[in-house]
């Protein structure tokens, strides 16, 4: 019908402004994390690119369900104050009628994250690290101001007199916790020395000439002198052959699930989030025909408690569940199966069209 083409338009232009704006705004929330990687090395634009298009597919697992929920409150809190809703019903129209638009829209999110969360998640999250790690070794000269400490190497304090070239260093002082299977903290003092970077292998590596090794702890301490010596260098970013569970193909978690609990609560958490869209799908309408005319700041502010409640039992069901408090099952389930509850009570009223009692 013309009708239901009028109203799955006008969703589907309120989720794309809202999808986009929330993409943006998760992003940067990100970036920000990585700015002083960045600002520090000097990151080019292809590089900021491709890390922007890595990131997407874990900013639309929690952007979409939002943007579904925002965009129906928007849709039908307008028709609500336009009388669009009233007139429907006075036509003979059910509720299914009227949310038949939001329902079909909410199914294809869910098949469109289904895919994401499934397909696209692990393998978009391991190219951003790769990328993410690759900028760093390629610009790790960037580093290093003259005549300041530089921390960014994690548990590697180091310090340089003077960069005559962009490589090149003189006066090196360097400090670190531990090194190797010395137990102690290292200090090492150079002449000068030059920084070395191989982004295949994923390397840095500072070669230093002149120096000296003075390491200690409680009971002893030593020194050694050198004329070349090769300090590896690691960065505050994970290796890549640390594999985080969001980076795990979806069959690869499911196999190796028994016994590892973050692998359990990361595959619940891929189909958990997609499975939202099909509960904010249904909620959205039921609940927008019985709120009254709200408008579309009405709708926005109502849609953002609603969301703000859900991921506030999403973050805190994930944390217990990796605590061990809770299983992983409830960890990732337990807002979805609360918000299935509110989400059939409201459908049922509204489909029966009896209003609700005011307090």
């Amino acid at each position: 019908m013309i009708l239901h083409k009028t109203i799955f338009k006008e969703l589907s232009k309120n989720l794309g402004v809202v999808i986009f704006s929330m993409s943006v705004i998760l992003f940067m929330e990100k970036f920000v994390r990585l700015t002083r990687l960045f600002m520090g090395k000097g990151a080019d634009f292809s590089d900021i690119l491709k890390i922007f298009i890595f990131l997407q597919p874990s900013i639309l697992l929690l952007s979409v369900p939002m943007a579904i929920l925002i965009a129906i409150f928007l849709t039908y809190g307008r028709m609500s104050t336009d009388s669009e809703i009233i007139v429907l019903k006075g036509s003979g129209m059910n509720f299914w009628g009227i949310s038949r638009a939001a329902v079909t829209l909410s199914v294809l999110c869910f098949l469109t994250l289904l895919f994401v969360s499934i397909y696209l998640l692990p393998r978009s999250m391991y190219s951003f690290k790769q990328t993410l790690y690759e900028t760093i070794v390629k610009k790790a000269s960037m580093t290093f101001e003259a005549e300041s400490f530089s921390d960014i190497f994690k548990g590697t304090v180091i310090y340089v007199k003077d960069i005559p070239s962009e490589d090149n260093f003189r006066g090196i002082f360097v400090y670190r916790e531990g090194i190797g299977t010395l137990d102690g903290p290292v200090v090492i003092v150079a002449e000068s020395g030059v920084i070395k970077s191989n982004p295949a292998e994923g390397l840095i590596k500072l070669s230093m000439n002149n120096g000296l090794v003075h390491t200690f702890n409680k009971k002893s301490s030593s020194e050694m002198s050198f004329s070349n010596y090769d300090f590896i260098l690691t960065s505050g970013i994970e290796t890549m052959e640390k594999i985080r569970p969001e980076e795990i193909k979806t069959l690869d978690l499911w196999k190796g699930r028994t016994g590892n609990k973050s692998w359990v609560i990361e595959l619940h958490r891929r189909f958990a989030l997609p499975f939202a869209c099909l509960i904010f799908g249904l909620l959205g309408p039921a609940l927008s025909s019985k709120v009254g005319k709200i408008g579309r700041l009405g709708g926005f502010s109502l849609s953002l408690t609603i969301l703000i409640l859900y991921y506030m039992l999403l973050v805190l069901g994930e944390g217990l569940a990796k605590s061990g408090e809770i299983p992983p099952f409830w960890g990732g389930w337990a807002p979805n199966l609360l918000f299935s509850c509110i989400t059939v009570f409201f459908v049922h009223i509204a489909y029966k069209d009896k209003p609700i009692k005011r307090f």
